[in-house]
């Protein structure tokens, strides 16, 4: 059965994103101080020791590696999200992709390890974070997989009780994943 699409073109796809992600950032800040309170806000952010950094290094390669591995070994139409990520990053200069990463990893944790988290746990925060990425809802392995690294990401959080673990391991699975996309699209385009 064929799924009717809408098409957006990417320079409305990257507006939404940066739409989107301002909203995020902002109920992040105003559900943290309301709830947490300034003090609890400000212990989020607390600098972990370089362990944790390794720890978040090593949970980013590993999310990595799975995620190029289902790429080259699975079937396709598992994966497939109508093309967004293509369209939004395919021609993305590398310093805006690293922007964009760098804000989504920043609000992301801040919102839902800092604020969701902190209320629900991680299980429900996890579910929270999977029902938001829409496009995946109908692909079961998308669904596990962005359920499950967001579980590990809340793992990071509740051992360190920073989000700095989790933002450096999000922000380098972004970065990363994007790249990959991006060398992924131009050795197509170089094959055609």
């Amino acid at each position: 059965m064929r799924e009717d699409r809408l098409e957006v073109d990417e320079a409305t796809l990257r507006l939404n994103l940066w739409l989107t992600q301002g909203i995020v950032m902002g109920v992040a800040a105003a559900g943290s101080l309301l709830v947490l309170g300034w003090d609890a806000t400000l212990s989020l952010f607390t600098l972990p020791g370089w362990n944790a950094v390794l720890w978040a290094m090593s949970v980013a390669a590993g999310i990595i590696t799975a995620s190029i591995a289902m790429d080259h070994y699975l079937p396709k139409r598992w994966q497939d999200d109508g093309s967004i990520n293509e369209k939004v990053f395919g021609t993305m200069l590398p310093s805006t992709t690293i922007l964009v990463c760098m804000v989504v990893g920043v609000g992301e944790e801040w919102l839902f390890r800092g604020v969701i988290q902190s209320l629900t746990g991680n299980f429900w925060s996890s579910l929270i974070f999977t029902l938001i990425h829409v496009r995946y809802l109908k692909k079961p392995l998308m669904i596990i997989s962005v359920f499950g690294t967001s579980w590990i990401l809340g793992l990071l959080f509740s051992y360190y009780q920073s989000l700095w673990p989790s933002i450096v391991a999000h922000i380098l699975i972004d970065v990363m994943l994007a790249f990959y996309l991006q060398n992924t699209i131009k050795k197509k385009g170089e094959e055609e």
